[in-house]
């Protein structure tokens, strides 16, 4: 089993040299932060501000993880405490952010990625070396959970009941998973962040999508639907 990463070493053995599998990069990234300092607030905060893309996320009631929108070559020792915290404060209007010591801070680079092939003979590929995702839907560790159910229940059936027929829809039962959380990460993606080519149309038209959403019952139910992972066959 490929559980090794997105650097895999065994996925060219599942998917072969000449195709490797799909590809989207992003042309920005998160800047990210670790900090000491109580919850800002008991939920997640995603914004979507004139100043640009933030959010707000807890690890504990005194350590909380932090991001906002950032050029993918940024360098994140360039800022100050002062200037991180300023930038945050800005793009979350009408909370009042609790500050503390910053004691991490990295850029996350955005990528989108899914392999060609899933399994080969007596390979398979599960998480990272399988698919990776923009962080924006929390899809990453998700899939690569659903992804060990799947072939944990196919390996059970091969070994005990001597029947192939889950492991050999392993491959496709896996991508309808991956390609509809994809597309989840995608459309928070793009509709949360600010794009190179945006123009004041592109940011009044993510303002309406955001109220479709908001304001709708079944919007709000597909969010959730989806952030949360969906149900099993």
């Amino acid at each position: 089993m490929g559980a090794d990463g997105s650097r895999s070493v065994v996925r060219p053995a599942v998917t072969g040299a000449s195709r490797n599998g799909y590809f989207r990069e992003y042309p920005f990234a998160w800047f990210g932060i670790l900090c000491k300092a109580p919850e800002s607030a008991p939920e997640l905060i995603y914004s979507n501000s004139d100043n640009g893309f933030a959010l707000i996320s807890q690890r504990s009631h005194d350590v909380q993880r932090m991001y906002f929108q950032c050029d993918p070559d940024a360098d994140p020792n360039t800022l100050s405490e002062a200037g991180i915290w300023e930038t945050l404060q800005s793009r979350v209007p009408g909370v009042t952010l609790k500050e503390g010591p910053i004691f991490q801070r990295d850029v996350l680079r955005f990528r989108s990625f899914v392999a060609s092939e899933l399994r080969h003979g007596r390979a398979a590929l599960v998480g990272d070396a399988a698919h990776t995702v923009p962080p924006t839907g929390a899809k990453g560790m998700n899939l690569a959970v659903a992804d060990v159910v799947l072939l944990a229940r196919a390996l059970r059936t091969m070994l005990k009941e001597n029947d192939d027929r889950l492991i050999d829809a392993y491959p496709d039962d896996a991508m309808k998973r991956i390609w509809k959380a994809q597309h989840f990460s995608w459309w928070m993606t793009s509709m949360l962040h600010q794009l190179p080519e945006h123009n004041d149309f592109d940011q009044r038209r993510q303002l309406g999508e955001l109220r479709s959403v908001v304001d709708s019952e079944a919007g709000r139910t597909y969010l959730a639907e989806a952030y949360t992972g969906w149900p099993f066959d």
